[in-house]
């Protein structure tokens, strides 16, 4: 761990206050994690399935905290002591550590040099934070560390909060490096066979040096632009596709509740039926703008994958590697899908569905004779 990342961490790490006995303490379960992709989670040892990295053990649990003061840790629910926002949903890894020994970060319970028991430490994880701060659009950028919120909150403004990849806001300083412009319409040029800006807008530091502003066209709802931003001067430009179907309220922080679990049919048939079904919910999520609700049915598309592994035997042996290896195809693409809905690039989205679908009726095809 580099210098900086040593402080960020040390910044972000929040010490249980009680040091309670690590023999009552109810831990979570051990999950299995990318140290690369922390997006990427598994119940069990293995290898990354988008850098082949091993996988390491972490316990992850959530907590609940104030989308402006990220001091204040809650166990469930509720309003901000400080400000009364309502509070929201974060992931957090839980180790153990020695006082005055930070470097030591324990998946397990264990002594201490002195005797003492070690301590439970809550540590917000990157990319843990994906809730909404002031009512909009939360993307994640392809550089895998910026994070950043459009909001429309009136006719004609556009705005635009940027965080690093604790969803802490930049500083003034940082927003200052950025170069970007919003998007309200765009048309083919037969010339260069690319798509041409004709309705743009400069983003530029607010007045209190707290986010990017843009006076755009009063848009009616709902409303669709997109952002095209540096986040560095010499920096690549990334395209962000933005879909308001209201306004934006500064208000109670939108609360990630977790992945919903699919319940596995036992019949084949219903398996693929359901499968067929999450990827027609995908098509349905990107063409109305949702990108940041793709994961759930790309996820449960996964388990669905995952269940008709164990029926390859149902199968002719000469069609077992196609449907193999689609089903590699379907796992790697929802991870996938999860990561590029993060980003907000619509094109980007759209390629990376189509391959998901494609893998998915190679499936639906395979097997569409076995009745079981």
């Amino acid at each position: 761990m580099n210098l900086r990342n040593l402080t960020i961490f040390s910044a972000i790490v929040f010490v249980v206050a009680s040091v309670a006995s690590t023999q009552t303490l109810e831990l979570p379960p051990v999950s299995w994690s990318c140290p690369m992709h922390p997006d990427v989670v598994e119940t069990k040892a293995g290898k990354c399935p988008i850098c082949n990295m091993d996988l390491k053990s972490v316990r992850l649990d959530t907590v609940w905290t104030c989308p402006v003061h990220s001091i204040v840790e809650e166990q469930r629910e509720g309003k901000c002591p400080i400000c009364r926002r309502e509070l929201g949903q974060v992931n957090v890894a839980v180790s153990f550590t020695c006082p005055n020994q930070p470097e030591i970060d324990e998946v397990n319970p264990g002594v201490c040099a002195n005797g003492a028991a070690m301590i439970p430490k809550r540590t917000v994880r990157s990319h843990g934070n994906h809730n909404p701060q002031h009512g909009g659009v939360f993307f994640m950028a392809p550089d895998n560390w910026h994070h950043l919120e459009g909001a429309y909150p009136s006719k004609g403004v556009f705005r635009l909060h940027l965080y690093d990849d604790y969803a802490k806001p930049l500083s003034t300083e940082k927003l200052r490096e950025v170069a970007g412009r919003v998007v309200t319409r765009e048309v083919f040029d037969a010339n260069t066979q690319t798509m041409r800006d004709v309705a743009s807008f400069p983003l530029d530091v607010n007045v209190d040096g707290r986010y990017l502003e843009a006076k755009i066209d009063s848009l009616e709802l709902p409303a669709e632009m997109f952002v095209r931003i540096k986040f560095k001067v010499d920096g690549e430009e990334h395209r962000f596709d933005f879909v308001f179907p209201e306004f934006s309220e500064d208000r109670a922080s939108i609360v990630t509740t977790g992945l919903a679990a699919i319940e596995i049919p036992d019949n084949t048939t219903e398996i693929v039926a359901l499968l067929t079904a999450q990827s027609r919910h995908l098509r349905e999520l990107i063409q109305k703008g949702a990108f940041g609700e793709l994961y759930v049915p790309a996820f449960q598309a996964k388990d669905l994958a995952l269940a008709l592994e164990v029926r390859l035997k149902d199968l002719p042996l000469e069609r077992r590697a196609g449907v193999l290896s689609a089903i590699s195809r379907v796992v790697r693409g929802a991870w996938r899908l999860d990561a590029v809905g993060d980003q907000g690039n619509r094109e980007q989205i759209q390629q990376t569905f189509e391959d998901f679908e494609r893998s998915i009726e190679e499936l639906q095809s395979a097997f569409s004779l076995v009745r079981r």
